[in-house]
Order: structure tokens, then C-alpha cells, then sequence
């Protein structure tokens, strides 16, 4: 039976798109939606440490991009966006409406859903894509991942393959941007919670740092002083990994409370926090420059970071997941870095090197410095 010839600008609703040598396909290229940060059709995942305010620069981003507002300095694309919020289901409008306030909105830009949604559930995330597809939502945030995930294993790599699949079929199957919420380990250098392959199977991946850190100096002596997290202090949404575009950028904010025309069971008018965005923290930034470990990296350190940085982009290239440790000492010997040393003198250099890379739970590295 003859083969009906395939169209070249569209996936196939299964199965793989085949293209001829000497042509190309004609998928349109993603669109960064909101300029160097999320981009349409892209799987994304916010995540920082609990009360870093991910939920709150996560509705920042989905109401303002509802109604086209200015963001960090600029004009994202109008999108319509859908909130799923999985905790914290009875403050869910006071943020909204504390959003609304603070930006001067006259009302409820995006739609929201509560409830019990498990993203394990071929049911459940049928129901979340079709209901997408009748309001044509184009930005989606699922907050959060744990509780999206609950009953499976975080750490287990079958699990969290599962998990990114049905993050890419909704991506698929409505063209949304879809963003997850997650939270980061105890090790909160180690980046996300759980398996690594969640970092190597999405295209961008934003942390929320809070920079309540304070170094100290006492004559020759310097120590950190570690401050209380409150609404006011200084935080920031850093890209740590882009697809195929420029990462590393960053966005400071705090967040302040904003009254609602809501009341409590009590009577008395209900608050919320909401994000308000800020110039460069510029004490701040000097200090994460001068701490910064790229600024002390030897000339032989820059040479591994080039192989790493290689070796990450293979990975997402291929879908491999974050390289790991052995894979990434195994790289280092084949591009023969300090291939003059003895074994006594290159174990310990390379073990100094990791000390100063963020090494996950798993032993993956997520990138270079």
C-alpha cells in the first residue's frame, strides 16, 4: 500500500516525522514568549527552596503575560494562561487578586483550577489537555510537582521519566508552555529535587535564589552570616539551563504584601504577597561576582569546564539525562586533560574540581561554571 506523503509542518499526532535527504522540515521555530526566559511548545521547570516564592513569580509571569504586560523591562507576547493549583487551594484567589492590585488589573486575567490532579494518570492528564484545548491555553503552571507526582519516587528514574513524558505530551498535544514548580533538595546547591533526568529531559530550567547571605569580614577573616528569609528580602530568577538559547541570565524582585478585597473567616481583609520587581541588586551582584568560582578557576579548570559544558550539550542533544560523574572523568581522559600528571597528582586535582561543581544526589552535574 502506497505511503501518503507526510506533512513537514506539523509533528504527527504519533509516531516520528520522517524528512528526506535533501529536504528539511518546516516546523516554525519556538518563539521565547517571554524575551530569554520561556518559549511556546517548550517544557520548563521553576524550582527554589520552600518560601522562595516560586508560586508568586509563577503567577507574576502568567497574569502579566495574559494581559501583555511589561515584564523585567520586556514586552512578552500575549498568551492565555491556566493556573493549576495543587496546594494552598484557599489562597489561590488572594494571590491572584493581590497580583491584580499591585499591577492596577481590574480583574482576574488568567483561569485557575483546584482539585486533585495526578500527572501518573493518563485519565487525569487527558482531562487537563482537553480542558486546555477548549479555553486555548498557551501558557500552563502546574504548582507543584511533588504533590502532581504523589505516590511515586522522586529519586527512581522510571518514575521521573514518566513524569517529564506526560509534561511533554501536554506540551504536544496543546502546543502550551508548560511549567512545573519544584522544590529543591536539602542540598539546595544540588539543584532540584529527585532524579536528574528532570533537568536533562526539559528545555529551560529557572532557579529562585533568596539572598539572604551576608559575607562578613573581620580583619583577614571573612564568615557568612545567614539572615532570616522575609517578604522583603532580595531574590532572583536565574536561568540555569536553556535549549538551544543563551542562559545564565537574571531577574531580581522582592515580594510585598498587597491588601485584597477579600475577607477572612473573621471579617478582617485578607493579604498576600505579590512580586515587585526591582533594578539589580547591586551590593548583591558585586558580591556573587568577587564569590562567584569562575573567577578563581585555573587555566587548567577552564579547559574541564569546556569539556563539561561539551558534554552537557551532548546529553540534551540526545536526550541522555545530566552526565555523571564517571561519564564526566571518563570525558577528561579522553580530551587528555593534565595528561603529563601521575595518578597520585590527577585523582586529587579532579576531585578538587567536582568540589567546586554542583553534584547532585544522583551524581549528575547539571553544568559548568
Amino acid at each position: 500500500m502506497k505511503r501518503r506523503p507526510q506533512k513537514l509542518d506539523a509533528l504527527p499526532e504519533s509516531g516520528l516525522l520522517f524528512v528526506r535527504k535533501g529536504q528539511y522540515d518546516a516546523l516554525a521555530p519556538s518563539l521565547d514568549f517571554i524575551p530569554g526566559m520561556l518559549h511556546d511548545s517548550t517544557v520548563a521547570i521553576i524550582y527554589g527552596p520552600s518560601g522562595c516564592g516560586k508560586t508568586f513569580f509563577a503567577l507574576h509571569l502568567l497574569c502579566s503575560v495574559a494581559l501583555g504586560r511589561p515584564l523585567f523591562g520586556d514586552k512578552p507576547e500575549k498568551r492565555r494562561g491556566l493556573y493549576v493549583g495543587l496546594e494552598g487551594e484557599a489562597n489561590i484567589k488572594a494571590r491572584i487578586q493581590a497580583w491584580c492590585v499591585a499591577n492596577g488589573a481590574d480583574s482576574n486575567p488568567i483561569h485557575y483550577a483546584l482539585g486533585a490532579f495526578h500527572i501518573g494518570d493518563d485519565d487525569d492528564v487527558a482531562n487537563l489537555i482537553d480542558r486546555m484545548q477548549q479555553c486555548e491555553t498557551q501558557f500552563v503552571v502546574i504548582d507543584t510537582l511533588s504533590i502532581a507526582m504523589a505516590g511515586l519516587d522522586e529519586i527512581a528514574g522510571q518514575h521521573m521519566t514518566l513524569v517529564v513524558n506526560a509534561l511533554h505530551r501536554i506540551k504536544r498535544e496543546t502546543g502550551a508552555c508548560v511549567v512545573a514548580l519544584a522544590h529543591t533538595g536539602k542540598n539546595e546547591k544540588a539543584g532540584i529535587r529527585g532524579h536528574s533526568s528532570q533537568l536533562g529531559n526539559v528545555d529551560t530550567t529557572i532557579e529562585i535564589v533568596c539572598h539572604n547571605k551576608e559575607t562578613v569580614r573581620e580583619g583577614n577573616k571573612k564568615h557568612v552570616i545567614e539572615h532570616e528569609v522575609t517578604l522583603a528580602t532580595p531574590r532572583s530568577a536565574n536561568v540555569r539551563k536553556q535549549r538551544d538559547g543563551e542562559g545564565n541570565r537574571k531577574w531580581p524582585f522582592v515580594l510585598a504584601l498587597k491588601e485584597t478585597a477579600l475577607t477572612d473567616a473573621r471579617g478582617r481583609p485578607v493579604t498576600s504577597p505579590a512580586v515587585d520587581e526591582c533594578e539589580q541588586f547591586a551590593d548583591l551582584d558585586a558580591d556573587a561576582e568577587a564569590a562567584s568560582p569562575a573567577k578563581h578557576l585555573s587555566k587548567s579548570d577552564r579547559a574541564a569546564m569546556a569539556v563539561l559544558s561539551a558534554l552537557i550539550a551532548k546529553h540534551e542533544r540526545h536526550g541522555l539525562g545530566t552526565p555523571k560523574v564517571e561519564q564526566f572523568r571518563k570525558a577528561l581522559r579522553r580530551a587528555e586533560w593534565r595528561q603529563g600528571d601521575k595518578p597520585n597528582t590527577w585523582r586529587p586535582a579532579f576531585k578538587r574540581l567536582l568540589d567546586k561543581l554542583e553534584v547532585d544526589s544522583n551524581g549528575g552535574i547539571s553544568h559548568a561554571l
